[in-house]
């Protein structure tokens, strides 16, 4: 993804991470996609994409836009799912592109029929919804700028505390990190996985510290931006019961180590 502004800083990070998680997904796939080659063309889902279909870009560039403003471009290794409810979103390509296109529905199906791609997909779209923050950041007034969408926290340093409001989800980009209840270690967590989603969702407090135990880069997603995914990618609530059935295994191992 290019940004048509000057993003913020992380962008390339999560734009590297991006398109390492799409590559590791599409090798896993049990689908072959179909080949579309586009002219150059002023609105490609006129000739070509379709809105139930998810392309990734093989070669060229393809660009997007909302009504007349260009937003940013699409490169080789991005994934793409077209707004099926956003008709004001085109997409243009100024020169020749080739995707590889999978029908939407086929691929949801075969990413959740697998554990460790439901995963990939939830980690694929939350690094979007971060780059998009990013790239938002890139048309707002500095006086105007929110917490920005990617954050860095050094040994020690606490990401989430336990008590606080429950206002964005975290993707763990890099490092690994203990989580603690009333100031005891209770768990751990580390690259991939997502932090703070069930307190977002059931509107509670959150219920657990989760302190950097080594050098860690997160994604932040706001929690409207991630309600919206939720409705969208209905999917991801796979991949985030498989993280909690992941993480109350350990806990009861450790009850039943305790207990012994």
């Amino acid at each position: 993804m290019i940004s048509v502004a000057e993003a913020s800083g992380g962008f390339s990070a999560l734009t590297r991470l991006y398109k390492r998680l799409v590559n590791e997904l599409i090798g896993q796939l049990p689908l072959q996609p179909q080949t579309l080659p586009l002219a150059p063309t002023d609105d490609a889902l006129k000739f070509g994409m379709c809105r139930d279909t998810t392309y990734v870009v093989k070669g060229g560039m393809l660009g997007m836009r909302c009504q007349d403003r260009k937003l940013f471009t699409w490169d080789e290794g991005d994934l793409i799912l077209p707004d099926a409810g956003n008709d004001e979103i085109t997409y243009y390509a100024e020169s020749s592109v080739l995707l590889g296109a999978y029908p939407t529905v086929e691929l949801v199906d075969a990413v959740l029929a697998d554990d460790q791609m439901a995963r990939l997909w939830t980690r694929i779209l939350t690094t979007q919804q971060g780059m998009l923050t990013r790239l938002l950041a890139a048309h707002v007034p500095e006086e105007h700028h929110t917490t920005p969408g990617f954050a860095y926290f050094e040994p020690g340093n606490i990401i989430i505390h336990q008590g606080e409001p429950a206002d964005y989800v975290f993707s763990l980009f890099e490092g690994e990190a203990d989580v603690l209840v009333d100031n005891v270690v209770v768990g751990h967590v580390s690259e991939g996985e997502v932090l703070g989603a069930i307190a977002l969702l059931t509107h509670s407090p959150r219920s657990a510290t989760v302190r950097a135990k080594s050098r860690c880069s997160v994604v932040k997603v706001p929690k409207h931006q991630f309600k919206n995914l939720i409705r969208t990618n209905p999917g991801m609530i796979h991949s985030l019961l498989t993280d909690m059935a992941r993480q109350v295994k350990s806990l009861n191992g450790q009850v039943v180590e305790l207990s012994a």
